[in-house]
């Protein structure tokens, strides 16, 4: 093979190992992109179950102050009446207290659910991150494969390369008949 093809071959083979180890770094580096974009989404996700159960314990503060409020105004209706110790007082009362507890039951519920999604959403984050973890390692491994059908293709350039130096004439060197002596330049 003539030294030109020689120097070419070299130089695509060069660039094939600089282009799979390119490859791999980068599929590295898009891994970490990916398992920072999961890590923050999921601090986004803590960050809305926080909101989440602080308004849940607005709304029951809320629902409690409502209920605190109907109770008196019902009481002092009840006294302006003159019937503050009527069965009427107590049924009126014991419905402020039942609706009271059915709106704390429904925050609770909403509260549940809300505590559902949020593990759903971290377990999603965590399997991304596991994902962008595969994905570099097959990308590494595709480099590493890419680089092996590269040698495998360019090994018999390279052995007949090898051959040249062995003995023989590479056409720079030549013995030129000298019995077995150093060899002169050609």
């Amino acid at each position: 093979m003539d030294p030109f093809s020689l120097a070419i071959s070299a130089v695509s083979l060069g660039m094939q190992v600089f282009g799979a180890f390119g490859q791999a770094s980068d599929a590295k580096a898009a891994a970490r992109i990916s398992k920072d974009i999961a890590a923050k989404e999921q601090g986004i996700n803590d960050v809305k179950q926080r909101q989440m159960e602080l308004e849940g314990r607005r709304m029951q503060m809320e629902n409690i102050r409502n209920s605190q409020r109907a109770r008196a105004m019902a009481e002092s209706s009840a006294v302006n009446q003159g019937a503050q110790f009527g069965s009427g007082l107590q049924g009126g009362l014991a419905q402020i207290q039942d609706q009271t507890l059915y709106n704390m039951f429904g925050v609770n519920q909403a509260l549940v659910g809300g505590r559902e999604i949020n593990e759903f959403n971290r377990g999603i984050s965590a399997d991304k991150m596991k994902l962008a973890d595969v994905q570099s390692s097959s990308a590494t491994n595709q480099g590493i494969s890419s680089l092996g059908g590269s040698l495998l293709k360019v090994g018999p350039l390279i052995g007949q390369f090898s051959q040249g130096f062995g003995g023989g004439n590479i056409g720079m060197f030549s013995n030129g008949g000298n019995d077995g002596r150093a060899p002169t330049w050609a």
